[in-house]
């Protein structure tokens, strides 16, 4: 019987109530029904339609132009032909997107003048892109890393203003999260008056409606202030009524989703495309942990450079193509052979460091040799024959300095002394001001 009465709907547990109530009962009844259906279920709705229709079509969008930057930086770095067609099918996928959001957004006419103005920064970028393209030079001229300087400046642009959307956005669903609780609290005064006046039955038909309401309200209205406040991992779990049973859940999506478009911004942000090892970002980070450490600890650690050996003849002799099979295998190898608590980047075309925590020159230099015959001994299969890559190593240590910068260019020395003295070892730095590598492989 009691699985039977909380399947029911809110409209029965509403009828019940005025039932229960008589009189006194049906004016309060009516009034907290009205009131938590305009006031906080309509308004929950509202905000999951917003969610779906509005906010998410805006972070689609700006993952989507922020997607479009790795695709121009592989043509112009690598000469990567396969990223123009990339590019080509991210742009008409834009287009289409800001059409959605303008349809999306055409009720907030105070929105609509931002979308316009990001969507001319798009059409700015997305010519700077067409002139850079036609350049078609074999290398990077300074022209062609102008446009790309402008091309990065117009969909950072861009972004700026969907995010400023965005933000508007969920303010709106803030004020709409106020008045549900108003609302809310409206209803509860309601009633406590209609308790008054109807003494032990009116009493009854609110405890009974109460009972069921309020700790799904109360979640409702808790959920949603924890989003306000940030936390994307919290969910409302609501079993009766059905009603806000479907708001909870259709919220708990939208917040999902949401937090999948927020993750997949920062991951786009701190990844390198073509190894998804970490970016030049990531490693800037990553030397400020890392310098902060040392300071705070006492806690050495070594840097690794790591630089493929005549990478420009691979790509004039064998293609791009190749060259980003050679990356990824360079990539795959530094996975395999650093320690598991290592960290390796991607910092530039052929160029990755590895951070390697607790370690003094002479543990760096082992891991260093151990790539560095790996990485001799294996063989990379073309349609032109086998090709054998080698890597120059650069080490330096936090012993030397604890500057992050410092800490680079140091590693970086080392890395030319291997180039300049043969190619295929490994050197380590030894930085007192001005750097004496040491070549030891």
């Amino acid at each position: 019987m009691l699985k039977f009465i909380q399947g029911k709907s809110l409209r029965f547990w509403v009828a019940l109530g005025m039932f229960t109530a008589l009189a006194p009962l049906t004016v309060s009844a009516i009034g907290g029904f009205v009131l938590l259906d305009l006031g906080v279920i309509h308004p929950f709705n509202d905000v999951a339609h917003r969610q779906r229709h509005e906010i998410l079509p805006v972070q689609n969008l700006r993952v989507l132009i922020l997607e479009t930057d790795p695709s121009i930086d592989d043509y112009v770095e690598l000469r990567d032909y396969r990223s123009l067609d990339t590019y080509r099918a991210q742009r008409k996928t834009i287009e289409l997107e800001f059409s959605s959001v303008s349809e999306a957004l055409k009720d907030e006419p105070s929105l609509l003048p931002l979308l316009t103005r990001a969507q001319a920064n798009w059409a700015s970028a997305d010519q700077y892109a067409n002139s850079l393209i036609a350049e078609a030079t074999l290398i990077a001229t300074p022209e062609e890393l102008k446009l790309q300087r402008q091309f990065q400046d117009e969909i950072t642009a861009a972004n700026d203003k969907l995010t400023t959307i965005h933000e508007r956005l969920a303010a709106d669903l803030n004020d709409d999260h106020d008045t549900a609780v108003r609302a809310y609290d409206h209803a509860i005064w309601i009633a406590g008056i209609a308790a008054v006046l109807a003494l032990q039955m009116v009493f009854a038909g609110v405890y009974l409606i109460g009972r069921v309401m309020a700790s799904s309200v109360d979640r409702l209205v808790a959920g949603a202030s924890r989003f306000a406040e940030g936390d994307r991992n919290h969910r409302i779990e609501i079993a009766i009524p059905p009603e806000l049973q479907r708001v909870a859940e259709e919220f708990n999506r939208m917040i999902g989703r949401i937090h999948d478009s927020e993750q997949a911004l920062s991951t786009l942000a701190h990844e390198d495309s073509l190894t998804k090892l970490g970016n030049r970002r990531a490693f800037d980070e990553a030397m400020v942990e890392v310098s902060a450490r040392q300071k705070r600890f006492g806690e050495q650690t070594a840097l690794m450079a790591v630089d493929i050996d005549h990478f420009k003849r691979v790509n004039d002799t064998y293609g791009h193509a190749v060259g980003d099979q050679a990356i990824s295998v360079i990539a795959d190898a530094m996975r395999r052979n650093v320690r598991p608590f290592d960290k390796v980047f991607r910092i530039g075309g052929e160029e990755f460091v590895a951070i390697l925590p607790g370690a003094d020159s002479f543990g760096a230099v082992d891991v260093a040799e151990r790539l560095r015959e790996v990485i001799a001994s294996t063989c990379l299969e073309t349609g032109s024959g086998n090709l054998n890559l080698t890597v120059s190593i650069g080490v330096a240590t936090t012993k030397q300095t604890t500057e992050p910068i410092a800490l680079l260019e140091a590693a970086d020395a080392a890395l030319y002394k291997a180039k300049e003295t043969g190619r295929n070892r490994v050197t380590v730095s030894n930085y007192n001001g001005d750097d004496i590598p040491t070549q030891v492989g």
